[in-house]
């Protein structure tokens, strides 16, 4: 599997202290996202996987487009949240809004719930499920990712095979990328950084 992992471009609450667990892009989130869909444009992917606050999607969505393709949402792809409960927008709400999304059946119907109250060690528990289907499901295939600072970190940790207490951490400016190559016998990392250096 070819995997891809990005975190979303600046949203809204990236510029606050306070608490917006679902924040929209900014206008240079929009802008980061476009140059995301421009490099990625070229990578012949299988699936576009994203997480189901806006700002991930909303990340996906100019990729999702450029290449007419579906984004999949997965509901644990969440951020790590230590706050309290979020209750999010009603699926009928979000597939107006959004699409070219689609949304499981596991998502509540009237509003699906960001649990919050998360550890390091939950969410690190969490990304390791996830990446454990991820590569379950599709060995061969080229996979992104959008997600979020701490949950990516949590998911780099797992496919390389580092522990969840791990004093590695990766440096994922608005928009960045990263690409790891992950075969029976072993995980590489292949780039790390931002669009313009993966595209130059």
């Amino acid at each position: 599997m070819e995997l891809y992992i990005i975190r979303h471009g600046e949203s809204q609450g990236n510029l606050v202290t306070k608490d917006m667990p679902d924040a929209e892009l900014t206008e240079l989130g929009r802008r980061q996202a476009a140059e995301v869909a421009d490099c990625m444009a070229r990578v012949p992917l299988d699936r576009i996987i994203a997480s189901p606050l806006v700002r991930a999607i909303e990340t996906a969505r100019p990729l999702a487009r450029k290449l007419g393709m579906p984004i999949e949402i997965w509901k644990n792809t969440y951020e790590v949240r230590s706050k309290g409960l979020y209750v999010g927008p009603a699926r009928q709400q979000l597939k107006a809004a959004y699409p070219e999304a689609v949304f499981p059946e596991e998502m509540e119907a009237d509003g699906w719930i960001y649990p919050g109250d998360e550890t390091a060690v939950t969410g690190n528990r969490r990304a390791r499920e996830v990446y454990a289907e991820l590569v379950r499901r599709f060995s061969g295939e080229r996979v992104a990712v959008f997600a979020h600072g701490g949950f990516n970190r949590h998911l780099l940790l797992a496919a390389l095979g580092l522990d969840g207490d791990s004093d590695v951490y990766f440096h994922q400016n608005n928009g960045c990328i990263y690409h790891l190559s992950v075969q029976a016998e072993r995980t590489r990392l292949q780039y790390l950084g931002g669009m313009k250096e993966m595209s130059g």
